[in-house]
């Protein structure tokens, strides 16, 4: 039978403050910066099964059903405090890394959505955090929890594109980041958000190119043009992120996307 994947969709909101309780509130600060103090967010939740499709059903699971697991599961945390109200963080920040993984076990646990392959948590238009069944599954060891996260950070950039061998337009560009790794147990992170933001600013967002390949700006298509872009970018980042960085994705005022890795030609 077909294999396939379905994904519900799912808003709520939250309140939070990012914290070690081993540290002090100097600590907190220096490291966490604004996000040590109270905030909310309006989160979006993507859950992903994967699965046999059923040939009488014509379907992986009931999209009501999993409308109903995964309101049922948020149950607990919409219009919560998740510090105050949860008990989940009382030795973990609140980070959307530990979020998604708490919200993956609680999914896990259900039978209807053992069978999870991913999620999504978007903290915000600009942050989220995924993970993935890894492969092999349950098969996999530890009980087919994912060993990593994913954590994408999207910023807003202007290239220039060349009209013609004189002129040159302004292009609005979203960039989107994703780095991946461990999560750290102290800070609940992959990777310090705030100097991902200075490390872009300054190997990114200050040199961005000329985006066309070419002097003759016909000989040149925007995926064409948009792919060397990626490509004068992709090393900056690796400045910017290390070895941490997984991919990244540009998109040209949302009709236009594309995605570039290690390797890409």
């Amino acid at each position: 039978m077909a294999r396939s994947t379905l994904t519900k969709r799912l808003e709520f909101s939250a309140s939070h403050r990012y914290g070690n309780p081993a540290w002090d509130a100097k600590r907190n600060r220096e490291v966490f910066g604004p996000c040590s103090e109270e905030h909310g967010h309006n989160y979006l939740l993507e859950v992903t099964l994967g699965g046999r499709v059923d040939p009488t059903t014509g379907m992986i699971m009931n999209l009501y059903d999993l409308k109903r697991v995964v309101t049922e599961v948020l149950e607990e945390f919409d219009h919560r405090h998740l510090n105050l109200d949860t008990p989940y963080f009382a030795h973990h920040p609140p980070t959307p890394e530990n979020f998604a993984l708490v919200l993956w076990r609680k999914f896990r646990a259900r039978p209807e959505t053992r069978d999870i392959e991913s999620i999504r948590l978007c903290e915000g238009d600009n942050l989220w955090a995924e993970l993935h069944t890894p492969a092999g599954g349950t098969e996999s060891g530890n009980n087919g929890e994912p060993a990593e996260a994913l954590v994408t950070r999207r910023y807003a950039l202007v290239a220039h594109r060349r009209l013609d061998s004189s002129h040159l337009a302004a292009w609005p560009l979203a960039l989107a980041v994703t780095v991946r790794g461990a999560i750290d147990p102290m800070t609940g992170r992959v990777m310090d958000i705030a100097t991902l933001d200075e490390r872009v600013a300054h190997h990114v967002l200050q040199h961005v190119p000329d985006a066309n390949p070419s002097p003759d700006a016909q000989c040149a298509s925007p995926p064409e043009i948009l792919a060397a872009v990626a490509k004068t970018l992709w090393p900056r980042l690796v400045e910017a992120a290390g070895d941490r960085l997984a991919h990244l994705k540009l998109t040209d005022q949302q009709t236009l996307t594309l995605e570039y890795s290690h390797g890409f030609q």
